[in-house]
């Protein structure tokens, strides 16, 4: 009998493993990030490990693999789009459609590439292959991660009693992890611009 990664994940489930396959879905292979982080909670609910432990894997798991992810794009760089294992993920339209969204919102679309699974990977791997500093790059991730890793992990611990329930429920938390992550940057904004505010200008 077959069984759906979630179960695969419950059965066999440990810290190194789900640290490494939060690595492998960063690098885009098919191991959706939710799922793990969902597995992760339950397993923290039936004490397989503590939950800040499990809080604290699947953010450290996730940005592992998305550093891995723009450290690799970033070697590659202009080839990105044209080697054979990759250009499939730009084509000319979405490379387009990427590059409007730089050119407006900058280093931010790395933000909202997280809440967007269909582009986060070639969101990521532009911002490398474009020159983006990996400082700034981790803080976008993290911030974004901040917000959504905990909330699924937690999905997954409240509703270990009912895991098919929850896991149908994932797609439906995506649009309040979008809008908590908008509500997030802009608190992030404001606060910049006060700060810039309370800074004293120089005098004429």
């Amino acid at each position: 009998m077959s069984h759906s990664p979630l179960q695969l994940l419950l059965m066999h489930g440990s810290v190194p493993l789900i640290f490494l396959v939060l690595v492998a879905g960063g690098l885009g292979l098919p191991f959706p990030e939710d799922v793990v982080q969902l597995a992760a909670g339950v397993l923290s609910h039936r004490g397989a490990m503590p939950l800040p432990v499990a809080l604290a894997l699947c953010f450290a798991g996730v940005l592992s693999g998305d550093t891995v992810l723009f450290l690799t794009a970033r070697r590659l760089g202009n080839a990105l789009y044209t080697h054979r294992r990759t250009r499939r993920l730009f084509p000319a339209e979405r490379r387009e459609r990427i590059q409007r969204l730089y050119a407006k919102h900058g280093s931010r679309v790395v933000f909202f590439g997280r809440f967007m699974s269909v582009l986060r990977v070639p969101v990521f791997a532009m911002a490398a292959a474009e020159g983006m500093p990996l400082r700034r790059f981790l803080f976008w991730d993290g911030l974004a991660l901040c917000l959504s890793s905990p909330l699924v992990v937690m999905l997954g611990y409240v509703g270990s009693a009912s895991v098919d329930r929850v896991a149908r429920g994932v797609g439906r938390v995506e649009h309040f992890i979008a809008l908590a992550g908008v509500a997030a940057l802009l608190v992030v904004l404001a606060v910049r611009h006060v700060r810039e505010k309370r800074q004293p200008r120089p005098s004429p």
